[in-house]
């Protein structure tokens, strides 16, 4: 899984707010600052949390005709069928060590108030063969008139 993020300074709000339960007692939490992009030429959003340490979550919804509030699935990433839906990967350090892994299941409530975002995740995914759960919050992302590309590759 690739994550990028690019250096905005410190002092941008915390927009995110992550718990992953690492089994079998281990649970990680963080806040990060987040960032939404419109993807060029495609009805879909993308919202990115990282920091220069390592860990992030990014969060891909994508939709029918306009983004909208309501509840939305956790799809595969290579999963172009799926609409609407919501792909979501997540990336943490335990100890200094990286872990990664993609939701499989689990949904993206998705609540847009005016010109902002929020989105409350529930989900888990495969990390190195255990299955791990993970509870995201974004509030008050600024939606963007700025596009990027967002296309998958395996």
């Amino acid at each position: 899984m690739l994550l990028t993020h690019c250096n905005r300074g410190t002092d941008e709000p915390r927009r995110l707010q992550a718990m992953v339960a690492f089994p079998p007692r281990d649970t990680i939490r963080f806040a990060l600052p987040a960032t939404m992009y419109r993807c060029a030429g495609e009805s879909s959003v993308l919202l990115e949390s990282a920091n220069p340490e390592g860990s992030g979550v990014l969060l891909r919804v994508r939709y029918r005709d306009s983004l909208v509030s309501g509840s939305y699935p956790v799809a595969a990433p290579g999963d172009t069928a799926a609409v609407p839906a919501a792909v979501v990967a997540v990336r943490y350090l335990i100890r200094e060590t990286p872990h990664a892994f993609v939701l499989d299941s689990g949904t993206v409530h998705v609540q847009r108030e005016d010109d902002k975002l929020g989105a409350r995740i529930e989900g888990s995914g495969l990390e190195n063969a255990i299955r791990t759960p993970a509870r995201i919050e974004y509030h008050d992302v600024p939606l963007r008139a700025e596009t990027v590309t967002c296309g998958y590759q395996p």
